[in-house]
Order: C-alpha cells, then sequence, then structure tokens
C-alpha cells in the first residue's frame, strides 16, 4: 500500500474521530476500513489499526463481532510488535465497553503462555487493567483456571491444563496479590472477596497437593479477611481436615499415601495453630479421633511419628491458652474433656516416641508436655494414673536418669516419678493369694460362695451308704470338682505334681463306681414290670400268688433297679411302712387312688353317698 493510500486512511479515521455524531455514516466507513486494513499485510496499518479500533468499537453494534475477531487475528500475529498492540487493543475495547471484560480476560490468560517475556509483560499489565475495569469478573476467570475439570481430560490437554495454572498462580502470587489485598478485598464480605474465597476452596478440593500450599499461603491466608477465629478460617480448616480424613480413609502404606496425609495435615496445623485463623479446638479434636490410634500411628515412620506428637502437644497448648483468654472459643468445660481424650491416648504417643529411639530436645519437650497433662488431670480431677499408662512412663525413667542439664532434665524426671510411684506401689501391693488359689476379697465385699457344686444326688437304690460316703467323701475334698459332663477340674489351689495325679485318679475311680451302682434308663425300660407279670399270672389262676420282690421286708430293693409303675408302687408301700423317709407317689398311683382302682386294677366298691 502507497504513502498517498496511508495518508487516505489517516484523514478517514482523524475526520471520524471528529465527528459529533457517533452513529454517522462518516463514523462507520473509519471502523469497517480499519477491520479491512487489520488483514493487510503491512505491519504499520496493523498497528495503526490495533491502536484506533476502540474509538468506534461500541458505536455500531452490528460490527462489533468482526471488530474483536480481528482484535484476537492481531494477537497471532507474526510479527512482534502487532502482537504487542494487539494485546494493548484488548485492554482498550474492553475499557469501552466492559461486557466483553470476561471474554477477553479469557484469552489473556491464555496469551500468559507466550515464550516472549516482553510479551507476557503486556498481557500481565492487560490483565491488571482488567482487574481494575472488574475484579470480580477477572478473579472468577482466573480462578476457572485453577479449577481443574470434573470430567475426564486427555493427557495432552492435561499438561496443557496443569501448565497453564501455574502459570496464573503465580500471576496471582506475584503480580497480583498486592492489588487483591490492597485494593478488592479490603472491605469484608465483598463480591470480589467471595469469588476468590469460594473459587479457591473449590480449587484446593479437587486439586492434588502441587499447587495447594501456594494458594494457601501465599494467596488466602494473605488476604484481610483471615484473621484470628474468623469463620473464613474454620471454612479453610474443615477442607483441610476432610482432605486429610479422606487420605486416611485409603488404607495404604504407600509413602505416597503417608505424604499426602502428612500434607494436608501440616497445613492445618498451620492455619489453626501457627496463624491461629482457625479454632484450635477442632484440630485437636481431629488429632484425638483420627490419628492418635496406635493402628493409625504405625502407618507413619518413627521421625512422623514424633513430629505427630509434637503436634497434638501444640494443639493442647493452643486449646488451654484459648481457654483461658477466649472462653467463648474454647470452654474450660471443653479443655478439660480434650485433656481427657489426650492424656487416655498418651500410652500410643508414648510407645511412638521411645520406639523412635530419637533423643532430642524435640522429643525430651514433647513427652515434658504429655507428662504435664497427665500431672495436670491427676491434681485437677482427682485422677488415678492407669497401669499401662504408668508402665508407659516408666519406660523413660533410664534414659531420664541419664539425661545431662538443659532439656527441662530434672522435671521431666520428677514428673515421671510423681505419675509412676502411685501406680506402681498399689501394682506392688496387690491383694495376695489365698490357700484356694484365689485373692483376697476386701472386707467391705459379702463373703464369696463356694466355688465347688455339691455332687448331684442320685437315687438311693441298693447301696445307700455308700452313696452317702461317696458325696461325703467328694465335698471333703474341694481341691476337685466333677462337673454334669463328668469331668475332672482342679481348684485354682496350687497343688505338688504328685498330689495332683493321686488325686485326679481317685475322683476318676469314685465317678466310675458311681456310674456302675446307678442302672441306666435303658436297663430300667428293658426289664420286666412287677405289676404286669402280676396280672398275667392271675389270668392263668395264679391271682393268690404274690410277687417274688413282695417281701416282708419292704427297705430292700431289687439290685436292678425299679420301672416307673414299680418305683410308684413301691412308693405307696413306704407310706405305711415305718420308713421314716417320705416317698413321692407317682402320677399313674395318683390317678389310680381318685378313680377308686385297686392293686388288681379293679374298681373299689364305696358305700355311701356318691
Amino acid at each position: 500500500m502507497s504513502d498517498d493510500q496511508d495518508s487516505r486512511i489517516h484523514r478517514l479515521v482523524e475526520n471520524a474521530q471528529r465527528e459529533q455524531d457517533r452513529g454517522s455514516d462518516l463514523r462507520r466507513d473509519a471502523l469497517t476500513k480499519l477491520i479491512e486494513i487489520a488483514h493487510s499485510s503491512n505491519s504499520q496499518l496493523k498497528c495503526y489499526a490495533a491502536n484506533h479500533i476502540r474509538y468506534f468499537f461500541n458505536d455500531f453494534p452490528d460490527l462489533e463481532e468482526d471488530a474483536i475477531n480481528v482484535v484476537y487475528d492481531l494477537c497471532e500475529d507474526q510479527d512482534s510488535r502487532v502482537r504487542i498492540e494487539g494485546y494493548r487493543a484488548i485492554s482498550s475495547v474492553s475499557s469501552v465497553e466492559h461486557k466483553w471484560i470476561k471474554r477477553n480476560s479469557d484469552v489473556l490468560v491464555q496469551l500468559l503462555q507466550s515464550d516472549e517475556p516482553e510479551e507476557v509483560t503486556v498481557v500481565k499489565t492487560a490483565l491488571c487493567d482488567h482487574l481494575d475495569m472488574d475484579p470480580s469478573v477477572t478473579l472468577g476467570v482466573l480462578c476457572d483456571q485453577i479449577i481443574p475439570p470434573e470430567y475426564t481430560i486427555d493427557e495432552e490437554e492435561q499438561q496443557i491444563r496443569d501448565r497453564l495454572r501455574s502459570l496464573v498462580i503465580a500471576f496471582l502470587k506475584v503480580d497480583a496479590a498486592e492489588a487483591i489485598i490492597r485494593k478488592y478485598t479490603t472491605t469484608p464480605g465483598t463480591d470480589t472477596e467471595n469469588v476468590l474465597v469460594c473459587q479457591l476452596l473449590t480449587a484446593i478440593r479437587r486439586l492434588e497437593t502441587r499447587d495447594v500450599e501456594v494458594i494457601i499461603k501465599d494467596l488466602l491466608l494473605m488476604m484481610p479477611c483471615y484473621r484470628p477465629g474468623s469463620a473464613r478460617g474454620m471454612d479453610l480448616l474443615h477442607v483441610l481436615l476432610d482432605k486429610a480424613r479422606s487420605s486416611l480413609n485409603v488404607k495404604s502404606n504407600d509413602l505416597g499415601s503417608i505424604k499426602t496425609i502428612d500434607f494436608y495435615i501440616s497445613l492445618a496445623h498451620f492455619v489453626a495453630i501457627q496463624k491461629r485463623v482457625a479454632s484450635p479446638v477442632v484440630l485437636l479434636r481431629f488429632y484425638c479421633t483420627s490419628l492418635m490410634g496406635k493402628p493409625v500411628l504405625q502407618r507413619f515412620s518413627p521421625e512422623e511419628q514424633l513430629v505427630l506428637a509434637g503436634r497434638v502437644v501444640e494443639a493442647l497448648e493452643a486449646c488451654e491458652e484459648e481457654s483461658r483468654l477466649r472462653p467463648q472459643i474454647c470452654s474450660h468445660e471443653q479443655f478439660s474433656f480434650l485433656r481427657r481424650q489426650v492424656v487416655d491416648g498418651t500410652p500410643d504417643l508414648l510407645e511412638a516416641l521411645h520406639d523412635t529411639k530419637l533423643e532430642s530436645s524435640t522429643m525430651w519437650d514433647t513427652l515434658r508436655s504429655l507428662l504435664l497433662a497427665c500431672k495436670h488431670r491427676k491434681e485437677r480431677e482427682d485422677w488415678v494414673v492407669p497401669f499401662n499408662l504408668a508402665t508407659s512412663i516408666s519406660r523413660f525413667q533410664a534414659q531420664a536418669q541419664q539425661l545431662g542439664p538443659g532439656n527441662n532434665s530434672d522435671e521431666i524426671r520428677v514428673l515421671i516419678r510423681s505419675l509412676t510411684e502411685t501406680s506402681m506401689s498399689q501394682a506392688s501391693s496387690s491383694p495376695t493369694v489365698d490357700g484356694d488359689g484365689l485373692h483376697e476379697r476386701p472386707a467391705h465385699l459379702p463373703v464369696r460362695p463356694q466355688i465347688g457344686r455339691p455332687l448331684l444326688k442320685r437315687p438311693d437304690m441298693s447301696r445307700p451308704s455308700h452313696t452317702s460316703t461317696s458325696s461325703t467323701a467328694s465335698n471333703s475334698r474341694p481341691a476337685i470338682q466333677i462337673r454334669d459332663s463328668g469331668s475332672v477340674v482342679l481348684n485354682k489351689r496350687s497343688l505338688s505334681s504328685a498330689e495332683t495325679v493321686s488325686q485326679i485318679k481317685r475322683a476318676k475311680t469314685e465317678l466310675a463306681e458311681e456310674r456302675q451302682l446307678t442302672p441306666s434308663l435303658l436297663s430300667r425300660m428293658t426289664m420286666p414290670i412287677p405289676g404286669d407279670a402280676e396280672k398275667a399270672s392271675r389270668k392263668r389262676g395264679g391271682a393268690g400268688k404274690k410277687r417274688a420282690d413282695d417281701s416282708s421286708e419292704p427297705d430292700k430293693h431289687p439290685m436292678s433297679g425299679y420301672s416307673i409303675k414299680g418305683a410308684a408302687a413301691h412308693a405307696e408301700r413306704g407310706e405305711e411302712s415305718r420308713d421314716p423317709t417320705p416317698r413321692t407317689s407317682s402320677l399313674l398311683d395318683r390317678l389310680n387312688k381318685s378313680e377308686g382302682m385297686d392293686g388288681g386294677g379293679n374298681r373299689r366298691r364305696y358305700r355311701g353317698k356318691a
């Protein structure tokens, strides 16, 4: 294009700029000419178009799309000078028409990937201009590039997004942090603050560990809204604890999983303890319920266990300070409850400290703080140190004796002695064992019942004296019990080996003899029933013959035992004899009596009224 043509274009644009009627044909012709020359091969004319499109951009809505696309094309030109003018044109277009701020900001974010440092500087300046125009919209666009997508993307796109995310975070941290802190978030509760905080918390929930620390320490915690005890701080702490808890729920001991858990715990500790922007009560409660168990501690290395124990102690101390200075955050009752939880989990923490075998000032300071927590609970809650805790504490006694000056050595030795003497003395003076192998009962308790159960009384058949003697002999030796199943059980009293063997043999012999003397149910069922034999003989004409077992001596029992009916008949005769032992009538006998049947099965005749 000749110089004459260049001069005509310049005069057209200058005249259109002086035109008062913003919708005139002159101004339309000027904008149309600028769009045309932006596609020429002359770099000077392209730069001229980029610098003057803004003057006519918002006058003709039907040409806006063509004009903005021309600007984007200029940003991708082969000439670096043209690209730089295109970056600046984006800012100028957004300044005259704010509805394009979001779209233009997105384009500028993509342009951060430029390999030319000079161009990147211009792009960052353009982004800062957009922050001044509309901070909420621009920060929303920037955070959208930080949040990972919920859908699955291919590997190449993933790499592009990861690189762009790092560039955006670096821009916010280095180039925009001061403006964000001093200009856009000074007033709590503004839209800009809400957008930035909510978007970054969403990013933390979805991101891996790589960029989370920078987002928290260099962006969020720099904002004025994150002050001690703020609601924003509690929201951040809950997000970090949820991430740590989800990692703990993954039952894996691989190094990556453990590092992830420790990463989020360390950030939560930084937020709640070091920065104090969240309540330490929530953090300590998480430690007590999710970390202090032995199975969880064993997933970490000895060095990491020492660090975790130190964090528990620091959280407890922070809660104690809050209970003194700000009881509305941590009341005295709440702190006492948390201290009890820590003390209850102290045996596992002490075991972790002892197993680390890393004697350092950190280890001794952590031990001292745990012992102090136990001491305070003992003094203020009338609490007795359990034996298992006293045993865990006593394991450090030898090491504490060899501890040189410093590290609060004297205080640690005094604490160990005060916490272990009472429990150990109670263990050494435990109740003695009496002759029966049982601990002596305290005087305020009732008398202990007899351990051995009396043998079951078997029917007094042919050898009543032997059964009685056997029972007496069994009761006279309480060292042996014979259970219902026939097993022989020794009491807890300690016996010599010879005495034990002889008593076991004697008990087994007596049990066998007693079983032999007692007829079984099967043998009694197969015996002939005396009543049935009498009926049969009566039918054969021997009604007057007496039964063989009906002797004049009713106390003598048949050696083979009775049937059910025979035992009932014998019991009835026993009532009329001189035998002082009462005998219970059988059900059959009582039925016969009620129906008036005689011994032969005939109905008796009664006189008188029915």
